[in-house]
């Protein structure tokens, strides 16, 4: 224990006689950073870190007298000053700097990363960091998995929205296979009796399904047309189409829509309206055509004018049901350009080219003779008649027929006026100084030749039957030159009338409803 005490005691006085300026602290000044470093850094972008906050300078002794022995210590300073060099950090390396020569990069992705729940740091990731799943070994669900409130909301509703249409659709489906509510529904559908077994649910279900559909694709009435009117009936009943038939419609720019009127339309429709019921039977809407028709036919000769909603809509086409007009298929023809709106009964149809606005066209008024003739002929079924004209050109081949025809009664007129003799009834005639008109069973009309002056002359039945057409067209034509704009007003005073007391009738039955009641002679309300 003395031996310590005396060893400390001994290096207390070796300390006390070394030179104060041995023990004394070397003066430190703090190295100055290279101007290329500072360059550097501003381009970094790159924030220190706490560790690398530079230190405050050391405090220095107040100034006192030059000490020899700091003046003899410069080899010591640059040494001093290399620890404070190495605290410098290292500059960032050019290649790594972000390019300002395209902008200012976006920070949507990290605001998008942030928002989803990264921390900061992820925007100094590096690509091994990035690839290893960097940030500490936390997972972070990748950027799509980010959904905003409004495409939640979307999905929500439209979740919500196919639930209650499937639950609608298998209570509707429910529903409609219910038995029978009434004993009309239950002959409409003999086939089908009521019951509770699945497979009758079903076919139920599906009936009633077909006659919803049904409700939009068929005619609008079963029957299109009234039954005949006997006193007005005509044997034949001949559908028109109207457009590329009637009239054809063209758009341009400089005039818009126009419509024109095929050549001896009026011709065709006067002439044949002796001779057939004329319907026309369109697939335009009612609202489209009926101003037209009023245009094209303002004397009404086309008797029932039927539109789009008198067709029937089946495999995506629209089609002409011939079946729903109450007549006898066997009296009906149509014309038509299109063969698909007459598939349902293609044996009733004349398909004619569709007329393109040709002023020059006379392929309306080249039919008329064929028409005229099946009416002459009263032939049972019109079928028949035109499936022999099936695949050609029916004014065409008409004449051609009505030509070898003409040729025979010729040669035959011949032979009998060369070999025959008059009949008993023609040498009464001609012994009494009377002409065969005379004797003739039939009447004539006025006007008109005798069949068998006509017969002698060399006319065939059809030239009688066309020269009696002819002369009632004229007087046709005539009435209408006369009296036309008569009856066009006539029409228009009928009209306003309608249209005045269903006016008054309407506001009679609004003031019955609200307004007050009158009171009789007794007292009491009327």
């Amino acid at each position: 224990m003395l031996s310590r005490v005396a060893q400390a005691s001994r290096l207390g006085l070796a300390a006390s006689r070394l030179p104060r300026t041995a023990v004394r602290q070397p003066i430190r000044f703090p190295a100055a950073a290279s101007p290329a470093s500072q360059f550097l850094r501003t381009y970094a972008n790159k924030k220190s870190s706490p560790e690398e906050t530079p230190r405050p300078a050391p405090k220095q002794p107040s100034p006192g007298p030059k000490d020899p022995a700091a003046e003899s210590s410069p080899a010591q300073e640059p040494a001093e000053q290399k620890p404070a060099e190495s605290a410098e950090p290292e500059p960032i390396p050019f290649h790594k700097l972000p390019d300002l020569t395209q902008g200012i990069p976006s920070t949507l992705e990290a605001e998008l990363e942030q928002r989803a729940g990264k921390s900061p740091s992820s925007l100094t990731l590096g690509e091994e960091e990035a690839a290893a799943g960097g940030g500490g070994g936390r997972s972070r669900g990748p950027r799509e998995e980010y959904v905003s409130t409004s495409e939640r909301n979307r999905k929500w509703w439209t979740r919500f929205m196919l639930a209650v249409a499937g639950s609608g659709s298998l209570v509707g489906i429910a529903y409609m296979g219910r038995n029978w509510e009434d004993t009309i529904e239950a002959e409409r559908h003999p086939d089908i009796p009521n019951g509770w077994s699945p497979a009758l649910w079903w076919q139920r279900t599906r009936a009633r399904w077909g006659e919803s559909v049904s409700y939009y694709q068929d005619p609008a009435f079963e029957k299109l047309l009234p039954d005949p009117d006997p006193s007005f009936e005509r044997p034949y009943t001949l559908c028109i189409s109207l457009d590329d038939m009637l009239i054809h419609s063209e758009w341009t720019r400089e005039h818009g829509w126009r419509v024109a009127k095929r050549p001896g339309m009026d011709y065709f429709v006067r002439y044949l309206s002796q001779y057939y019921e004329l319907v026309l039977f369109t697939t335009s809407p009612y609202g489209m055509a009926e101003p037209v028709v009023r245009k094209l036919d303002p004397f009404r000769f086309i008797m029932w004018p039927l539109y789009r909603e008198a067709t029937k809509y089946e495999d995506g086409e629209i089609v002409k049901d011939l079946s729903y007009l109450n007549r006898d298929l066997s009296k009906v023809i149509i014309l038509d350009t299109n063969a698909s709106h007459v598939r349902k009964q293609p044996e009733n149809a004349v398909i004619l080219e569709p007329w393109k606005g040709d002023a020059n066209d006379k392929e309306l008024v080249a039919l008329i003779p064929f028409l005229e003739y099946i009416h002459t002929m009263q032939y049972s079924d019109v079928r028949k008649v035109l499936k022999s004209f099936e695949g050609k050109h029916i004014p065409t081949e008409f004449a051609r027929r009505e030509a070898i025809a003409r040729r025979e009664f010729n040669k035959q007129r011949a032979e009998k006026s060369k070999h025959g003799k008059p009949s008993g009834m023609g040498a009464l005639g001609n012994l009494l100084g009377l002409k065969p008109s005379k004797m003739s069973m039939t009447v004539p009309i006025d006007g008109e030749q005798d069949p068998t002056e006509a017969y002698a002359q060399g006319k065939m039945l059809q030239d009688i039957a066309r020269e009696r057409g002819q002369r009632n067209y004229m007087v046709l034509e005539k009435e209408i030159r006369e009296n036309g704009e008569k009856w066009l007003k006539e029409e228009q005073q009928a009209m306003e009338k309608a249209q005045q007391e269903m006016m008054s009738s309407m506001m009679g039955s609004f003031s019955g409803m609200f307004g007050p009641k009158k009171e009789g002679g007794d007292g009491t309300k009327a």
